[in-house]
């Protein structure tokens, strides 16, 4: 097993710095500390975390909570909080509350108990009592993909998001175009308020609304909510779809099939996420791009700063999405 004298020795540096370095201490030049870090992985080496524990009071853990493990945009973000956290000398615990308050709760409760150092989560809905109550927890906290006063906090504007794809469809000639998810989210508010900018209201009767959280049960939801427009209809007048998310996107697009419509010829679709999924799909699915690797990146610096108490204001970093274009839209003929 190395030892820290071995990495001093290989890095040509003091033992002292090499201690600062794998501590998180300031006075260390971003040089040496990549020289030192730099030995740390090839030599492959492991603190003692009791040790380092009982003499600094932490448990070098951090927590983070997603709502849905199954959807490709959060395990994303996971992947990057996790190299990130292990470049810094932490552990990350993963959590899933598969869009159930209770069970959020629940795991926070459970990830104080362990210990951990600070969390980072993209809670199902801000607005909870035990959301609002790690206020007076003594635990930092980082929101993800969400903005809560009195907190930290990395997102994306999804209401800009939303602008931008109103802004695509107008440009590509659509004035009927359904939106499925949520009323209240923010994508929404944005596409129509992209809509409005175009001179275009959007039709309430075109809102198909899917509350479920879960990969697999909303784009099931999204699907046999489709479906159920379409038969309801005796002609079919919108041109174009807008999902709140990729997987939402694929169960529209599974049941527009279904029912013998082709993408883009008889409907356009839209995504939100711009995971994987979205190159796979046939035809291949227009979406809104978040960077993931960012979010991921900056929630563990900032929550990294707060533990070290190099950060005391509480920081909102807001990132832009952008569209990319792809061959699930088409220019109205």
């Amino acid at each position: 097993m190395a030892t820290m004298e071995e990495i001093a020795e290989k890095a040509g540096v003091s033992q002292a710095t090499v201690s600062r370095v794998i501590n998180g201490h300031s006075g260390v030049s971003e040089r040496k500390r990549k020289l030192v870090m730099e030995w740390v992985r090839k030599l492959d080496y492991q603190p003692n975390r009791t040790a380092q524990s009982l003499k600094n009071k932490k448990s070098y853990l951090i927590g983070i909570i997603i709502p849905e493990i199954s959807n490709p945009y959060f395990s994303e973000i996971i992947e990057k909080v996790e190299i990130e956290a292990k470049n810094q000398g932490y552990n990350v615990i993963i959590a899933n509350s598969n869009g159930n308050k209770q069970t959020e709760k629940n795991v926070i409760s459970s990830m104080q108990s362990r210990q951990i150092d600070g969390l980072l989560i993209a809670p199902i809905d801000k607005d909870s009592s035990h959301i609002k109550n790690l206020i007076k927890k003594n635990v930092f906290v980082v929101m993800l993909t969400q903005h809560l006063n009195g907190f930290s906090s990395v997102s994306v504007s999804h209401f800009n998001g939303g602008f931008k794809v109103a802004e695509h469809f107008n440009d590509l000639g659509h004035q009927s175009i359904a939106f499925i998810g949520n009323e209240n989210d923010p994508k929404f508010k944005g596409f129509k308020k992209g809509l409005s900018k175009n001179g275009l209201k959007f039709d309430n009767n075109n809102l198909i609304e899917v509350k479920s959280w879960g990969g697999q049960m909303s784009s099931h939801e999204v699907y046999n909510s489709l479906n159920n427009f379409i038969k309801s209809k005796s002609r079919i007048d919108i041109t174009g779809i807008f999902a709140y998310n990729d997987l939402a996107a694929f169960g529209a697009m599974n049941a527009l099939v279904d029912n013998g419509l082709k993408i883009p010829n008889d409907i356009a679709v839209v995504g939100f996420d711009n995971t994987f999924i979205a190159q796979e799909l046939r035809p291949t699915l227009t979406s809104v791009a978040q960077p993931t690797g960012e979010i991921g990146r900056l929630s563990v610096e900032i929550l990294l700063k707060k533990i070290e108490g190099k950060l005391v204001e509480d920081k909102e970093v807001i990132l832009e999405s952008r569209l990319i274009v792809r061959e699930s839209t088409r220019k109205l003929e």
